[in-house]
């Protein structure tokens, strides 16, 4: 597929082919180029509202449901096109840039044992699939990808909101989402839009907490039990689910923020926190042996579910009936 021109002022969108099959998030009318002379942009067809190409990267929000701002990205940089979001760049130096390193190379240490990967499924029943994924974090997938964030990066096609995807109904064979749902304000509302863009049979892929502390500030609105996780994707039939971190991980996120709240000093906090690293960081490899306990699911961590659409919602009776746990 071709990229959408957006004249010569306006570099073109970063995920060749997405532009293509923008549509406007508030009515989901076609979008088309702003005349040229004007500031680079895409213009609705129904509503007339223009969206702005900012570095090359459409911002299509719809500001009514949505916390984010156009204005605010207009002129972002880098990782901070929606402010107080994700954080800024780090542009500490010397030895609090190297703390720093340190420091989240411990926190986003994994969990030893092998993840489960959705992708052999999903390809398996779609060799060519069409991937959208929502929150671009740093994971690179293979294939014909579409990223989408509501900050800034190299690789998104757009930032959209969740809760309005920019994009026709019936898209792509596979939505992926990962520690995205806990930070968006209607997470129902999230999974209907995945819903819509999916077409027959696709995939849902989803990684959402359960006993974590907040993290992202204010930015970050709900958990999941593993049922309440399950009912969340009623529109979906189950073909994977488990845990990502077991009691033990979501303990020792407990502890390192019980260690924080000693002290709202920031200077404390960093000595804190970097000792609840250290203490912590061998105690991960316990989840290996708890995670095999169904007893286990009612203190996880996190929990993934990969499920594929369906027609109809099943049944709160029958949702009741999927319970997991001791």
């Amino acid at each position: 597929m071709s990229v959408l021109s957006l004249g010569p002022a306006a570099a073109p969108p970063k995920t060749p082919g997405a532009a293509s099959r923008f549509v406007c998030p508030i009515d989901r009318a076609a979008l088309h180029p702003v005349p040229e002379g004007a500031a680079p942009g895409l213009a609705c067809t129904q509503c007339g509202t223009v969206f702005p190409v900012v570095q090359g990267v459409p911002v299509l929000l719809n500001e009514a449901n949505s916390v984010f701002r156009i204005d605010s990205y207009r002129q972002a940089a880098g990782y901070e096109g929606a402010s107080g979001y994700g954080g800024s760049a780090d542009r500490s130096r010397g030895l609090r840039r190297a703390y720093r390193a340190f420091a989240r190379k411990l926190l986003e240490a994994a969990v030893p044992g092998p993840p489960f990967d959705p992708l052999p499924t999903i390809l398996a029943a779609r060799p060519e699939a069409a991937l959208l994924v929502i929150g671009a974090g740093e994971r690179a997938w293979p294939g014909r990808v579409t990223y989408t964030d509501v900050a800034m990066a190299r690789k998104v096609a757009c930032i959209c909101d969740a809760h309005d995807l920019p994009f026709p109904d019936g898209s792509f064979d596979a939505v992926c989402a990962e520690a995205v749902l806990e930070h968006v304000c209607d997470p129902q509302r999230c999974v209907a839009e995945i819903h819509r863009v999916l077409r027959p049979g696709g995939f849902v892929w989803a990684v959402t907490p359960f006993l974590q502390p907040v993290h992202m500030g204010a930015h970050d609105f709900t958990r999941f039990t593993f049922l309440g996780h399950r009912r969340l994707f009623r529109w979906f039939d189950e073909s994977a689910s488990g845990m990502v971190g077991g009691p033990v991980q979501a303990g020792i996120h407990l502890f390192r923020h019980t260690l924080l709240a000693l002290t709202d000093r920031p200077r404390l906090q960093a000595g804190l926190r970097l000792a609840g690293l250290l203490l912590t960081w061998p105690l991960r490899f316990l989840d290996r042996f708890l995670v095999r306990t169904e007893a286990s699911l009612n203190a996880g961590c996190a929990f993934y579910f990969l499920g594929r659409k369906r027609e109809s919602p099943i049944p709160d009776r029958e949702i009741i009936g999927l319970f997991r746990g001791r």
